[in-house]
């Protein structure tokens, strides 16, 4: 007489699995997420650094940055990044910005993009770049590099 065998996975060898793919996913959707925010916060800082070309080149038709040649007052081009679809950061002139002699642009983070630890971008005429969420140098020029 011939035992029957049976084809197909044991309990055992599924529950093995779906603890493999458990931990997998454990690993990988908090890189995906960090990885999300730095996609969104280097668009950002794209549009930062374009705003930040266009208010120089007006400076050097206008010799100021607060109006134009036409003498219109000067607006930011982009008011949020990425520039079309969902808003990840609002963008704006800072409170008092842009002055005869100086402004500074700044990026607000919206909805997810919020939980990105550098908060707030700014940038000024004089190149220099912050970010709310963090303090000191180092961890400024973090936020700007990764």
């Amino acid at each position: 007489m011939r035992a029957f065998r049976s084809s197909g996975f044991t309990l055992i060898e599924l529950m093995i699995v779906v603890a493999i793919v458990a931990i997998l996913a454990a690993i990988a959707v908090p890189n995906y997420r960090e990885y999300v925010l730095r996609a969104g916060r280097g668009d950002a800082k794209t549009v930062l650094l374009e705003i930040s070309q266009a208010m120089e080149r007006n400076y050097t038709e206008a010799n100021r940055y607060d109006k134009n040649a036409a003498g219109a007052t000067m607006t930011v081009p982009f008011s949020q990044s990425p520039k079309q679809g969902t808003a990840k950061y609002l963008i704006s002139f800072a409170a008092g910005s842009p002055t005869s002699s100086s402004f500074t642009v700044q990026a607000v983070p919206q909805g997810a993009q919020a939980n990105d630890s550098c908060g707030t971008l700014t940038l000024n005429n004089l190149g220099q770049q912050g970010a709310t969420g963090v303090s000191g140098a180092t961890e400024i020029a973090n936020c700007w590099q990764r």
